[in-house]
């Protein structure tokens, strides 16, 4: 007796579904970054740590956590792995000693364009089949996502 093939419409295919491509875009994305931040040891998260505490000197670890969509049960040991590098100084709040104050050492400071630089050049690589218009549609529906805004 032969055996009924099951079949799938085209919209209901394995690559039709945008979560599918969404991993295998990112595993594209994350294998790629390892090889251009691997010289750097750094990773998305911890480079995006690092980024957005170059941006706001001084920010709060709760409110990186905020940022970043992290638990600060998640940031802590690399909040530690950081500053065992030498590239976060970590000082309490003055009013407040629960509350940590985040900065880049001046080690990091002087690296951070030369990371910013990989990173690009990384997404250049990653995004080469895109045009500049098609980039910016991309982060916009991105954005749509995983932001609250409106």
């Amino acid at each position: 007796m032969e055996k009924a093939r099951l079949r799938t419409s085209p919209e209901e295919a394995l690559d039709a579904q945008i979560g599918y491509n969404l991993r295998r875009a990112s595993s594209l994305a994350l294998n790629d970054f390892a090889v251009e931040m691997g010289d750097a040891a750094l990773r998305p998260v911890t480079y995006g740590m690092l980024a957005l505490i170059d941006e706001k000197p001084g920010i709060r670890a709760a409110e990186l956590c905020r940022l970043l969509g992290m638990k600060s049960a998640n940031m802590a040991p690399l909040l530690a792995e950081l500053d065992e590098r030498g590239l976060v100084e970590r000082d309490d709040h003055a009013g407040d000693k629960r509350v940590q104050m985040l900065a880049l050492t001046p080690a990091a400071k002087e690296a951070m364009p030369g990371w910013r630089q990989q990173v690009r050049r990384h997404e250049d690589r990653f995004l080469h089949r895109l045009t500049k218009k098609e980039r910016a549609t991309l982060l916009r529906l991105l954005r749509l996502i995983w932001t609250d805004e409106d």
